[in-house]
């Protein structure tokens, strides 16, 4: 017993020494940096899950079609290549009607003439390029890719990208919540560390893409993939992008949304960023001038080529 006391003792004699000792040395061991101040917005806004579909449907019905003038620069190439190309800005104008009418027209920089003239009914596009006495035809849906990024560009992009669409019947919606950098405020210095929304938006993936159950082979009907996520800022609970899926879970476009601004009641960005990770291509769209809700008759979205053009066929 009296061994017991004794390894106690020197046990707790030890611990005395010790601890002052090392609380001493370990203000010798440390070193302090000094960083950029991570500071939250002003105004932080809250929404629920059905507010902000309630919003993105109420703003995809608001606008049946548009008439907008604008600024195209395209971008090739990223990491696979090992190159960026930047292409010259082209100004030019965008009409939308529903449910998939699209016109694409852009003009040679300086002079104004047609550069190119693109028409879609949502199922088949035309295109043609008069400087080159080309054009093309095919389906809406890349089915044969090509090795020239630009030509995998199809009017469904445009028609994805710049409307955001409503929630449809067959899909689900779930709500998570995380937050962005911004870059540091030019006055401040300070790094904005802003909250955002993340809406959810599911589906269940075509036949192709069912997985089997484990044991009797049945499919598994339950099954649901992402199609698309939209990021909400919460300091204005706008989007500020958009990823869209395909049914193999990656990223094909991503949507960079800037510079809101109101036409009428309808608040719509003036800046579009379009990015396509594995075409590797992307798209700035700037918006000069935007009128929602225009008429416009089928006329306008009729392409008739030319005599004498070579048509090259794409699907």
């Amino acid at each position: 017993m009296s061994s017991v006391f004794s390894s106690l003792k020197k046990a707790g004699f030890l611990f005395s020494v010790l601890l002052p000792m090392s609380l001493s040395l370990s203000g010798c061991y440390k070193t302090t940096r000094i960083v950029e101040k991570n500071v939250a917005p002003a105004v932080v806004k809250d929404a629920t899950v059905g507010d902000l579909v309630k919003q993105l449907n109420g703003n995809y019905e608001a606008i049946k079609s548009f008439n907008a003038s604008v600024t195209i620069a395209a971008s090739t190439g990223g990491g696979r290549t090992g190159k960026i190309t930047d292409y010259t800005a082209f100004k030019g104008y965008i009409l939308m009607r529903k449910p998939r009418d699209l016109r694409v027209i852009l003009q040679v920089p300086a002079f104004g003439s047609v550069a190119m003239d693109m028409v879609s009914d949502g199922t088949n596009f035309k295109l043609i390029i008069p400087f080159q006495n080309k054009a093309r035809v095919g389906t809406d849906e890349v089915k044969t890719p090509s090795k020239n990024s630009l030509e995998n560009l199809r009017p469904g992009i445009f028609f994805d990208s710049i409307l955001l669409r409503s929630v449809g019947a067959d899909e689900s919606v779930t709500l998570t919540e995380s937050e962005r950098t911004l870059p540091p405020d030019p006055k401040t210095h300070a790094i904005l560390l802003e909250p955002d929304y993340d809406l959810v938006i599911l589906g269940q993936p075509k036949s192709g893409h069912l997985k089997s159950g484990p044991e009797d082979g049945t499919l598994a009907a339950s099954i649901l993939t992402t199609r698309r996520v939209i990021h909400y800022s919460r300091e204005t609970l706008l989007p500020y992008k958009q990823d869209i899926y395909d049914e193999t879970g990656r990223v094909v476009t991503s949507v960079n949304y800037g510079r809101y601004q109101k036409y009428g009641e309808i608040e719509f960005p003036g800046e579009i960023d379009i990015t396509r990770p594995f075409d590797e291509y992307a798209l700035k769209i700037t918006i000069v001038k935007l009128t929602p809700n225009p008429t416009l008759d089928d006329e306008q979205f009729k392409l008739e080529i030319p005599a004498g053009m070579t048509v090259q066929r794409m699907d």
